[in-house]
């Protein structure tokens, strides 16, 4: 969180490993002759060293449960980028990410198995779409958290990360960090409800089917005598979601069956929509609709309404 002159030593015998974090961090004597090469580090960098300082900069309410050797390679990852131009690493390769990924989503994205290379690829994905400002900003707010805010559990590390996160984007990352198998709770998807969802990120579609997120569905009350339009907002169209409207003058739940009455809504995209319902029964008819929506795993319903019709002028 502040600027200060990183320190190492090299030795022939250090205390673990070829490297290690600290200050000075600490790191084995046959590293020297790279490391005090302008010409190699310019063109090659160091990766193991530039862990290691990520690790002294690591921030632990801020670090999630099984990412202490994740964390630390945002600084091997930046300055590789940044100040070297190169990968730095074959982990980070997009064979290697799409390889890993396919993995981690076939075996249901298991949060017991997000850990090192795995889940750098979560952040990585955010770098890429919105840089490493929002990211920084995210791990910045935690320096100044007021005591009672700082998590003091994995569940709570993983929610405070989102709702950071999300609003240094501007967006609600909460349905993104939920398929990676997030544990997130309801008070978090509430308390990002404001901003949209990300609907265009990566995941979707090709690791991950995202169930679509309806909202205010409503309809006139009463309605016209014989019809009504019903309304809704789509809020997160999930992953190639058709919308079906059922009705009827009692509520069969979420099933297909018994409805009276049932119209499709097609395809939807984020944003307001309606649609007109014909053929009602007037004169103080009450009805009760419900929306299903189906992706290719399975559906879900929203609602459900009710209106009454009204009376037909004399």
């Amino acid at each position: 969180p502040w600027p200060r002159v990183e320190r190492a030593v090299f030795d022939a015998q250090i205390s673990a490993g070829w490297m290690h974090s600290g200050y000075p961090f600490m790191a084995h004597d046959l590293s020297v002759a790279g490391v005090v090469n302008v010409t190699h580090m310019r063109e090659n960098g160091d990766w193991g060293m530039f862990h290691e300082l990520g690790h002294n900069h690591q921030w632990m309410p801020s670090t999630l449960p099984g990412t202490t050797e994740t964390g630390c390679n945002f600084a091997s990852v930046y300055l590789m980028e940044e100040l070297v131009g190169v990968e730095g690493h074959g982990a980070v390769g997009p064979a290697q990410r799409a390889s890993r990924m396919n993995s981690y989503f076939e075996d249901g994205s298991n949060i017991s198995n997000w850990t090192v290379w795995t889940a750098l690829d979560t952040y990585l994905i955010i770098k890429e779409e919105w840089g490493w400002d929002p990211i920084t900003e995210a791990l910045t707010v935690y320096y100044t958290l007021p005591a009672d805010e700082v998590p003091s559990d994995g569940t709570e590390e993983f929610n405070a990360w989102v709702v950071h996160l999300s609003n240094a984007t501007g967006y609600n990352l909460a349905p993104y960090h939920a398929a990676w198998g997030f544990p997130l709770t309801q008070a978090t998807f509430d308390s990002l409800d404001h901003l949209p969802v990300w609907v265009d990120d990566p995941l979707r579609g090709e690791y991950f089917v995202y169930d679509p997120i309806l909202r205010n569905l409503s309809s006139p009350n009463p309605s016209n005598a014989t019809s009504t339009t019903i309304s809704w907002e789509t809020y997160d169209n999930g992953t190639n979601t058709t919308l079906m409207f059922y009705y009827g003058t009692s509520d069969m739940g979420n099933q297909t069956s018994g409805w009276e009455g049932s119209t499709s809504l097609g395809s939807t995209t984020v944003g307001n929509h309606s649609q007109i319902v014909t053929g009602l029964t007037c004169c103080g008819t009450t009805y009760y609709g419900r929306i299903q929506a189906s992706t290719d795993e399975g559906s879900v319903w929203f609602g459900p309404i009710s209106w009454t019709t009204d009376y037909l002028d004399d």
